[in-house]
C-alpha cells in the first residue's frame, strides 16, 4: 500500500479569532466544524472515485500567540481529523 497526501482539519482554525487582549474560540462548535468539514472532503474525494482513510489524533498541544505576536500565549488541547487520500 502507497500512501499519498494528508490533510489535517484543526479545531482551533476554525472559529478563533483574537479580540483585542483576548481571544474566542467556542471549542465545541469549532470541533464539530473541524469534524464536518473532514467528513465533507472525505465525501468530495469518494465521489472523484478515490480512496480515503479518516481518523482522529486526540489530545493535540495547539499553541497560539506567544512572543512577537502581540497576543498572549495560549494553548488547548484538541482533537485534530486526518484525511489521506491511498494511491
Amino acid at each position: 500500500m502507497s500512501y499519498g497526501r494528508q490533510q489535517t482539519f484543526n479545531p482551533m482554525n476554525f472559529l478563533f479569532s483574537w479580540t483585542k487582549d483576548w481571544y474566542e474560540w467556542d471549542g465545541t462548535a469549532a470541533h464539530k466544524a473541524a469534524l464536518k468539514a473532514r467528513n465533507a472532503e472525505a465525501k468530495r474525494l469518494k465521489a472523484q472515485g478515490k480512496r480515503v482513510r479518516s481518523w482522529s489524533m486526540p489530545n493535540q498541544s495547539i499553541t497560539r500567540g506567544g512572543i512577537g505576536s502581540g497576543h498572549p500565549e495560549i494553548d488547548h488541547f484538541v482533537t485534530v481529523y486526518v484525511l489521506e487520500v491511498i494511491g
